[in-house]
């Protein structure tokens, strides 16, 4: 796997990112997965109204995103990314639990949802110093919008990939979203089982590329911290 194939592989996990949170939004009465500041936010309100019910509505979501990201940063233990097989791990188990919502009532489904998101968004990447993400873009667009004013500003050591990675990563949530919607409306939740074969046949496509590869390539992909300290 070079460089190239890894933002390649960044850039569909995204995408799916996108389609599972708009299907969660069109099939879970409209509730977010793949972010949860609107959520906390709803959490606020239930406590300022003295509504136990709303609060644990949405608490749980995010409770369950919560456990998602803890057990990927279990597996994972790291932000630089390396050709392990702990990543095609989790992207299969990914597309196993999607199978497992189509067979749970709403109020289930979308807590697995939010695991599987806390999941995906828990397998955070550094590449080439910028850190990925994969499932809620407004980190994505502050970058992006970052980089730009670096730009106007004239600053010559900002590097180009800075500013690409974050656009990708936004024009892949939106392409997701678009094919997830698309295909709701098509085939409904049967929506869930041709995600679930993408997600585990891309877990098996990174099992390949794995076995032939040499990971080499990836040891010099440092995160920022790492740069900083040995500068």
């Amino acid at each position: 796997m070079d460089k190239k194939t890894l933002l390649l592989w960044m850039c569909i996990l995204t995408a799916l990112a996108g389609a599972i949170n708009a299907i969660s939004i069109l099939g879970y009465n409209g509730t977010t997965v793949s972010h949860l500041t609107g959520l906390v936010s709803k959490a606020a309100i239930g406590i300022s109204d003295g509504s136990f019910t709303a609060f644990w509505d949405v608490t749980r979501v995010i409770l369950a995103f919560l456990v998602g990201a803890v057990i990927s940063g279990f597996i994972t233990g790291e932000r630089a990314f390396y050709m392990h097989k702990r990543y095609g791990l989790i992207i299969v188990s990914i597309g196993i639990l999607i199978i497992i919502s189509y067979f749970l009532n709403v109020e289930y489904g979308v807590l697995l949802f939010a695991l599987i998101m806390g999941l995906q968004n828990g397998m955070v990447v550094s590449f080439k110093g910028v850190v990925v993400r994969m499932t809620h873009m407004s980190g994505n667009i502050t970058d992006l919008g970052v980089f730009i004013g670096y730009k106007l500003r004239g600053n010559k050591n900002e590097k180009a990939i800075t500013g690409i990675i974050p656009l990708f990563a936004i024009l892949s949530f939106i392409v997701g979203g678009v094919l997830g919607v698309l295909l709701f409306r098509v085939i409904n939740n049967y929506v869930f089982f041709v995600f679930s074969g993408i997600y585990i046949v891309l877990g098996i496509l990174y099992f390949i590329l794995r076995y032939h590869c040499d990971d080499r390539n990836f040891n010099g992909i440092k995160d920022e911290l790492e740069t900083k300290e040995e500068q």
